[in-house]
């Protein structure tokens, strides 16, 4: 998988498509992440930090092939940064991110229609730095785990043919030499060190395949013509890819862990096939749908392991894109992908704003409904940019309060819904329009990364009863 290390808001119970589909696209915010100058640009890569990486094209520069120059970049808080290739090369995409900021990818040479020569490389704070391949000049690296192993495929000198492999540390490590296939390639890995890919015999089938650290196991393409790839699997062993059905089209494959056959995601309406590229912990992929033609007939999806959704359908009222693909999708829900835009296709980054999942229960209270409160901005404490707003409460003193854990206690003419030591934030405030609305200083509160329970109480004298109430609950999974 692309590296992830903590837990997701979206695995307490509510999953990203429930959570989304009745907001109409109002909990995200779509950024056009541009280009390097030139016309194309797409983002493959995104980490739990919100840095983005991908290709962009370059203005004025094309490759002895004739085709316009591309090169990997590292998008960050609105910049885009030319990362740069090996000397003798003619360009480089960036692939994956890890969470400390590792990228990895290809610098390359001489490519068309899928033939050239690609060197798995990686990038860091001190540039460039190519990775040694099994001697035959020619690697690719695909993934990144949190410890900074790096999953792709090399060209064995002895068979001349793509053997699965690993870096750590400098060192290679053919796995390839154990899978009982002729060729293999690797393409996601988790922060276990599980592998998958998928592998083939000359004019056989494409077979999923994974690598749990000591065996080899084919998960998908059984049959004569069942191609399968695949493509991603994170720390729960939620593996995705694709697979030909026997409808005869190969279509988006889903593999819960332990689960004995594939789910088929089936295609968006209008679409033929489909595939999937990532998933995250709580069990979310994403992919695309798309014609035979290909093209631009494609269309970004999503998929939870039991509904598949079209991803432009969450897109915030009046955004002038078309939703290709979606490449990547971290722990906070945020995706990367290629947009439409005019006539150019855009490295593009979706970002979660409404930040929290309901708990608990709220009573009525003087306004004749129950409190209800929500939490908004990125799950990123970086961003130091969270909103918590009450509604349906009185005109009266009010008071935010979290805790680590959650309970249904008793208080006042309400519920307390945050346990395990509770914090206030700041000092009373006094509602207004029947809203208690508080920016906070998530350096000053004491947030820490991981999962937080809000609360609100505040004052009720209107009501007759102890004078006091309180909203449900509402639970955020915070990232550095």
């Amino acid at each position: 998988m692309r590296p992830t290390t903590r837990l997701s808001l979206l695995s307490l119970g509510t999953s990203l498509l429930a959570a989304t589909a009745s907001a109409g696209g109002g909990g995200y915010q779509f950024i056009d992440l541009g280009t390097l100058g030139g016309a194309n640009s797409s983002a493959l890569g995104l980490n739990d930090a919100g840095q983005v990486v991908g290709w962009a094209e370059i203005p004025g520069c094309t490759t002895t092939n004739g085709f316009p120059c591309k090169r990997a970049f590292l998008w960050e808080n609105g910049v885009m940064t030319d990362l740069g290739f090996l000397p003798g090369d003619e360009g480089s995409i960036a692939r994956a991110i890890n969470d400390a900021g590792l990228v990895v990818g290809n610098s390359e040479r001489d490519v068309i229609a899928g033939s050239g020569t690609y060197h798995a490389v990686t990038w860091d704070a001190g540039g460039i730095t190519p990775l040694v391949d099994l001697g035959q000049g020619t690697s690719w690296a695909d993934d990144v785990n949190a410890s900074g192993t790096v999953a792709g495929y090399s060209t064995d000198p002895g068979s001349l043919r793509d053997s699965v492999v690993t870096w750590q540390g400098g060192a290679i490590t053919n796995l390839g030499l154990n899978e009982p296939h002729s060729y293999s390639r690797g393409y996601g890995l988790n922060d276990g060190g599980v592998v998958v890919g998928f592998a083939w015999d000359l004019f056989q089938p494409n077979d999923t395949i994974l690598f749990d650290g000591s065996t080899w196991t084919q998960l998908g393409g059984f049959g004569q013509f069942q191609n399968s790839e695949g493509r991603d699997v994170n720390n729960t062993g939620v593996t995705v890819g694709l697979e030909a059905f026997p409808s005869g089209s190969w279509h988006g494959a889903y593999w819960s862990f332990g689960a004995s056959a594939t789910i088929d995601t089936g295609v968006l309406p209008g679409f033929e096939l489909s595939e999937l590229y990532d998933v995250n912990d709580a069990g979310v992929a994403v992919g695309r749908s798309y014609g035979d033609a290909q093209g631009l007939g494609s269309r970004a999806m999503l998929f939870d392991g039991t509904q598949l959704i079209d991803i432009n359908s969450l897109l915030p009222a009046g955004t002038n894109a078309l939703l290709l693909d979606a490449n990547e999708i971290n722990e906070a829900g945020d995706i990367v992908g290629t947009a439409l835009i005019g006539n150019e296709g855009h490295a593009y980054l979706l970002r979660r704003t409404d930040s929290g999942t309901s708990f608990c229960m709220a009573t009525q209270n003087s306004t004749g409904a129950p409190a209800s409160i929500s939490a908004s901005g990125s799950v990123s404490l970086g961003d130091n940019d969270l909103v918590l707003q009450a509604t349906s409460v009185p005109n009266t003193p009010f008071l935010f309060f979290y805790g680590p854990a959650q309970t249904l206690t008793p208080l006042g003419d309400g519920w307390l819904c945050v346990a395990g030591g509770i914090t206030r934030i700041g000092a009373p405030q006094v509602a207004s329009s029947h809203t208690a609305l508080k920016v906070v200083d998530v350096t000053a509160a004491g947030l820490q990364p991981g999962t937080t329970n809000f609360q609100c109480w505040f004052r009720d004298i209107a009501a007759g009863g102890t004078g006091n109430n309180t909203s449900d609950g509402v639970s955020v999974t915070f990232v550095p």
